[in-house]
């Protein structure tokens, strides 16, 4: 696989990855126009704890899915996939009968207001979202774009279609949320069945195989915890310091930002496999280290145009209402900060093929330990100063340590020559950035001069051939 395949299989998956995200930007509108401060916290709270519910129902089962699938062939995929699935159903009922019997317990402990119903719709969406998660990992492995993006399609469309009709024509606010969200997860599953019943042979189940599949995805699970707690632990800790309503318009800046996140997984959907692939060949790190300055410098380029133009995107007006309500424009400065927070996180991915060619997948949950301990130190001592402002850059703080971590573990056991100057000149115009441009020409000129920078600086001979070819 090229470098230029690698960018089609990114965009083609990515665009799936994206159309899922897209729904976060799509409502926006509706909700920051329909609910205030107060209500969109505890909205931003909900789905705060089923990010962290969900690394719990997949325990790491979602890598092993990619991993085997990708490198096993015959009855021995089939019987990986077999496992796999069979093992998610049965734990999946149990964490949802577990969470419906504690709901009177739990509700005001993680959603900050004693909605006992509200974790009853929680549980089912979770169970629905970990199942269908599954079918739509096999067609990934197998090169399947189409109807991979097709159902991506079909969640974004039918989410927004329900969240309308609920809040807007049944007037069902945050409950009518919940219900739209269990009635489009549960029309995926249904309609991604097909592909996973395809795929299973019952009578391939085997105890041994389970032990091992479970022993290569448990380390993923803490990994996990420790991203959720990277992603959505600082909202918690503005709810513990300034209330419900703070939340509401951190997250509102937040999500916005997370366009930034949108980039780079859309960007590992296709670089997991590609280095999986590749990863032992001749040339594979010369490639990488290409890869590494074309990314980063699409990403910083990204991250640069909605850090400059933030305030404009927030205003455009959408069917009469705009993208944010105006009760949240005050977030921008957030938008910057967690912008320039997943840049960091894009260069902790970038740095993934050593840690899977070495098999060191044990050092995960460090990576993740280390940046979870950043976020909670910073947001301790930063909130409470700072407000939203020490939220967002305690997030800034924690990818750029998990991002060091992982160098530091693998640049000796798996060397990469980086070009150094395809980090630093995207990394020093993003923290520039975080002061502020308010003029138009200012504006104007910071978009137009980055890529003119980033090409006659940073670019050395090797890169500019790859990124001419993939261009044509």
């Amino acid at each position: 696989m090229s470098i230029k395949a690698l960018g089609k299989q990114s965009l083609i998956y990515g665009l799936g990855h994206i159309m899922a995200r897209l729904i976060t930007f799509l409502l926006l509108p509706l909700y920051t126009n329909s609910f205030n401060q107060e209500e969109y916290g505890a909205l931003s709270l909900a789905y705060a704890f089923m990010g962290f519910a969900l690394i719990l129902y997949r325990y790491g089962m979602d890598t092993a899915l990619m991993k085997y699938a990708v490198q096993l062939v015959g009855n021995e995929r089939i019987k990986h996939i077999t496992v796999i699935i069979v093992s998610q159903v049965i734990t999946g009922f149990i964490f949802t009968i577990t969470i419906y019997l504690f709901r009177h317990a739990s509700a005001s402990v993680f959603l900050g207001v004693n909605k006992p119903d509200w974790m009853v719709y929680l549980s089912i969406i979770l169970l629905f979202d970990s199942l269908w998660n599954l079918p739509l990992l096999i067609l990934r492995t197998e090169e399947r774009p189409i109807p991979y993006i097709t159902l991506n399609l079909i969640n974004v469309v039918t989410t927004m279609i329900l969240n309308i009709v609920f809040i807007l024509y049944w007037n069902a606010g945050i409950e009518g949320v919940f219900k739209a969200n269990i009635i489009s997860s549960g029309i995926i599953f249904f309609l991604s069945l097909p592909i996973v019943i395809r795929r299973l042979d019952l009578s391939l189940l085997d105890k041994k195989t389970f032990i091992k599949i479970l022993y290569f995805a448990l380390p993923f699970l803490p990994a996990g915890i420790f991203t959720m707690v990277m992603e959505l632990s600082d909202r918690y800790f503005l709810e513990w310091f300034f209330g419900t309503a703070e939340v509401g318009l951190y997250s509102a800046g937040k999500k916005m930002g997370m366009l930034g996140l949108t980039v780079v997984m859309g960007f590992n959907m296709g670089w997991t496999p590609y280095f999986l692939k590749r990863g032992k060949e001749a040339g594979a790190r010369i490639e990488f280290s290409k890869i590494t300055t074309l990314f980063l410098g699409f990403m910083g380029y990204v991250s640069l145009l909605v850090s400059v133009w933030v305030a404009e995107i927030m205003q455009l007006s959408i069917l009469g209402r705009t993208l944010i309500g105006h009760q949240f424009w005050e977030c921008k400065p957030v938008v910057r900060a967690i912008l320039l927070g997943y840049f960091f996180f894009a260069t902790y991915v970038i740095q993934l093929p050593g840690v899977y060619i070495k098999e060191i997948t044990n050092w995960v949950p460090l990576f993740r330990i280390v940046g979870a301990a950043t976020l909670i130190f910073f947001s301790i001592f930063l909130i409470p100063y700072f407000g939203i402002m020490g939220a967002a850059y305690s997030v800034v703080f924690a990818f750029a340590a998990m991002s060091i971590a992982i160098y530091l573990k693998t640049h000796s056991i798996y060397t990469m020559n980086y070009n150094w100057y395809g980090l630093l000149i995207p990394l020093m115009c993003l923290m520039v950035i975080q002061l502020g441009f308010e003029s138009m020409f200012s504006k104007i000129a910071i978009s137009s001069f980055y890529p003119i920078l980033w090409y006659v600086l940073v670019l050395n001979k090797g890169e500019k051939k790859e990124l001419i070819g993939l261009l044509k």
